[in-house]
């Protein structure tokens, strides 16, 4: 025990130095932690603004297009056996639902892209 107190004897500081430290440690802690938190934060907007980027360049109008003129809906719909009438009947009606809600006979953008019984 004797050896030990010996090693410490090195070491001796005030109580203003070790406050000094123990201040320093904290605030640089705090600043590491900032700096992570801004690192973070900038990274997620970028990949916001990627992501934004990429979906503004993809052109919704053709999407639809094409999917209406391959006719996958209802090749889809009739390999489970359900109806093109059927099909006609439930987006009318969804449309009709969600079109209720707009004003000014604003139009839905609402697209039927699979029907499948239950």
């Amino acid at each position: 025990m004797a050896d030990l107190l010996l090693l410490f004897d090195g070491f001796k500081m005030d109580l203003g130095e070790s406050g000094f430290y123990a201040l320093l440690g904290l605030v640089m802690v705090f600043v590491g932690i900032a700096l992570l938190v801004l690192i973070l934060w900038l990274l997620g907007k970028i990949i916001i603004f990627v992501k934004s980027k990429a979906e503004r360049s993809a052109d919704p109008k053709q999407e639809k297009s094409s999917a209406s003129e391959d006719g996958s809906l209802s090749a889809a719909v009739q390999e489970e056996g359900i109806s093109p009438e059927t099909v006609a009947v439930i987006a009318a009606a969804v449309a009709a639902y969600l079109g209720s809600g707009s004003q000014n006979g604003a139009q839905c953008d609402f697209v039927v892209r699979r029907i499948r019984k239950l």
